[in-house]
């Protein structure tokens, strides 16, 4: 996504040139290179990152009631080339040792504690990531009918939708909310959105990298960031458009 902004700038500076309007081209070569270099030394990515997921760095205690439910959302599926195997993504991992730290802290209080997985087969691979997911969750010591599977949400979006109507439909009590850090902002939007107070607890924390050279991995956070606030953007215009689903009241879950 950065690439390509860039990309475009650069274009644009190309056209200007051609149309010999020098000091507008001068202009915009200082701002493409302001711009890369901010983003490639760690500057604009550590800002992004850090807005994010500034209400997230302390993991919270969770204090467990009657009837727990720890929502996983899911983070893509890795088809492994040349074979039938299909395993949760690098990125996702964090977000499944988490649950099941969760889950376990949970089942010591004998308490009821159920594991929702939430999230359909986006990558067409097969096989949804919840399905996987569980797989996961279960070589873990996670008992396999203490899991619920959502299998049809493509989209954080959905994820929320979807999970919503499984919290309200067995009367949870209790919810916690598991996704990484960078995500997890949006993720507690939409899921108020749908009447689900939950309680966030971040899988990871993502911050950008201070170099005196560019270097490529901060490129890759900044992009991973702008997605976040595109989600945000994208959110507001469509509630002002009247396009989002009706917002439910938090008690409704």
């Amino acid at each position: 996504m950065s690439f390509i902004a860039l990309s475009l700038i650069l274009l644009l500076i190309f056209f200007v040139y051609l149309m010999r309007w020098r000091k507008a081209s001068f202009c915009l070569s200082f701002f493409l290179v302001v711009i890369f270099a901010f983003i490639g030394t760690g500057v604009i990515p550590q800002y992004l990152l850090e807005r994010l997921q500034v209400n997230y760095e302390v993991k919270p205690v969770i204090h467990w009631t009657s009837k727990n439910a720890i929502v996983l959302l899911g983070a893509g599926t890795q088809k492994i080339k040349n074979h039938q195997i299909i395993e949760p993504t690098f990125f996702s991992y964090s977000r499944i040792s988490e649950t099941a730290s969760q889950y376990n802290s949970c089942e010591v209080t004998n308490q009821i504690c159920k594991v929702i997985i939430s999230g359909g087969d986006v990558q067409n691979n097969g096989i949804s990531e919840a399905e996987a997911y569980k797989h996961a969750l279960v070589k873990l010591g996670i008992k396999a009918n203490d899991i619920i599977t959502e299998s049809n949400s493509m989209n954080t979006w959905k994820n929320a939708e979807f999970t919503s109507k499984i919290i309200k439909m067995n009367k949870f009590n209790n919810v916690v909310l598991v996704s990484s850090g960078l995500h997890m902002r949006r993720s507690e939007l939409y899921f108020k959105h749908f009447g689900v107070i939950a309680t966030p607890v971040r899988s990871d924390y993502m911050a950008g990298k201070p170099s005196l050279l560019p270097l490529w991995y901060n490129f890759a956070v900044t992009d991973f960031a702008l997605h976040e606030y595109i989600g945000y953007i994208r959110y507001d215009v469509y509630n002002i458009m009247g396009w989002n689903n009706q917002r439910q009241d938090p008690g409704d879950a």
